[in-house]
């Protein structure tokens, strides 16, 4: 199990800021590469932000207890 200490540093450092929305750009310039056919730093940017975004919904779903009451 993890550790008090280090659930609440990753609740407080990652899931209740607003870093998430911020990270959206990484697709919407992903796709403006695409549209200037740019495609392969198109889907390099694009699957960067998928293998992230993955990586944090599995820490936060099924590692840490993150509760917002």
């Amino acid at each position: 199990m993890v550790s008090e200490k280090l659930n609440l540093w990753y609740c407080d450092t990652f899931v209740s800021t607003p870093w998430q929305f911020y990270f959206l750009i990484v697709p919407l310039v992903g796709a403006f590469f695409y549209g200037r056919e740019k495609y392969k730093l198109a889907w390099s940017l694009i699957g960067f932000w998928v293998a992230t975004q993955v990586i944090f919904s599995a820490l936060t779903n099924l590692v840490f207890s993150c509760s917002l009451e």
